[in-house]
């Protein structure tokens, strides 16, 4: 008897491991991966994003989950490089994720897409916005942040505003600064304005007097930088110090509070051609108020995107009423939820469909709203 009880367990026993390893991925918590930089140059992107995730999965956690389940995030970081991209991407598929969502770096994002598509894992780009990212056409990857062609109608009306005719471009080679460049480049003579100058600026170069004597010498009465704001307010400060009078402009990648303290008074007056920041968002004080309760600090730049982002994959899903990528990939295709960030709905290439670019400029040390 005592045996027949001892096999009876035994066989019970190994009955419940098979179960246990046959539940896989269905089992447990949602996982959801996040690409983010949260080292190197463009480290206070990617930390203030992942840390904006993690607000929108507190908030989702408490108020009961998805499908019954908590969410738990696996982080890797990208650096903002191609290569360390790869092997974070591997790291999280190695995961086995429901879905990811992350992507600040266009240049370190845009390569690892294919990777996450090829395991069928529907991806929510938060702030990388090259037209690149969609040339790929991959079903499962969506653009959160407005594309660079929607930082021209933005760039064009406010060229239009000042009376700017005579444009120079600087960007750096890479897949978010050059395709910036190349869409602005198209785009400007619908505003009837000449691009009369394209530098090219090697990334951490202290010395661009060149590329300041070559935009004098242009007689540009407007400068776009198309770069980051790391390298973008020393670009500035010698504009500045070179004598250049004439207005400037700088993308997205150099709308953080960063530019600011870089540039000193020479930043006073930059235009910023900007995704929304959450202080001019409806609902943005007490945005501010529970991410500060939480972090201890200010949100950043793309906060506001980044927790929409996690808000809309959620919604999906709840819609959806499941895990498969199919069924969420048609939910979110169909979304239309009006968050921090503004409207968030995609056209049919998965880019976002109505702009949510905003013009800030620097005064007296800090961003204000321009409506041009």
């Amino acid at each position: 008897m005592t045996r027949k009880i001892a096999l009876i367990l035994a066989l019970v026993l190994a009955a419940s491991f098979i179960l246990v390893g046959c539940a896989g991925k269905d089992s447990g918590n949602i996982k959801i991966g996040v690409l983010t930089p949260t080292s190197g140059p463009e480290a206070y992107y990617g930390n203030d994003m992942l840390k904006s995730y993690e607000l929108a999965v507190k908030e989702i956690n408490a108020a009961g989950g998805l499908l019954g389940r908590q969410i738990e995030l696996y982080h890797a970081d990208d650096g903002c490089d191609p290569s360390m991209a790869s092997q974070a991407a591997t790291k999280i598929i190695s995961a086995e994720p429901d879905f990811v969502v992350g992507g600040y770096c266009s240049g370190a994002t845009t390569p690892v897409l294919p990777l996450f598509d090829a395991e069928n894992l529907v991806t929510l780009i938060s702030a990388a916005n090259s037209t690149e990212i969609t040339k790929l056409g991959l079903k499962t990857a969506f653009m959160v942040n407005s594309p660079g062609t929607h930082a021209c109608l933005s760039l064009g009306d406010l060229c239009n505003s000042l009376g700017v005719s005579r444009m120079a471009l600087i960007h750096q080679g890479d897949s978010y600064t050059q395709n910036l460049s190349d869409l602005v480049t198209a785009a400007m003579p619908n505003y009837g304005v000449s691009i009369v100058a394209t530098e090219v600026m090697e990334k951490g170069a202290a010395d661009v007097s060149a590329i300041v004597t070559a935009i004098r010498n242009a007689n540009a009465d407007m400068v776009y930088w198309c770069g980051y704001f790391a390298d973008g307010s020393n670009v500035i400060k010698q504009l500045r110090q070179g004598g250049y009078t004439g207005e400037i402009c700088v993308g997205d990648g150099s709308s953080s509070p960063e530019l600011i303290t870089g540039c000193g008074a020479a930043g006073e007056g930059v235009y910023v051609t900007s995704p929304p920041f959450v202080e001019f968002s409806a609902g943005g004080a007490d945005y501010v108020k529970r991410f500060n309760d939480m972090h201890k600090v200010d949100p950043g730049t793309y906060s506001t995107l980044s927790y929409d982002t996690m808000m809309v994959l959620a919604e999906a899903v709840k819609r959806a009423n499941s895990l498969d990528y199919e069924k969420v990939i048609a939910e979110i295709e169909k979304s239309e939820y009006l968050g921090l960030s503004g409207l968030i709905k995609f056209a049919p290439n998965h880019e976002l469909a109505v702009s949510n670019f905003i013009i800030l400029q620097i005064k007296d040390g800090a961003f204000t709203l321009v409506t041009p």
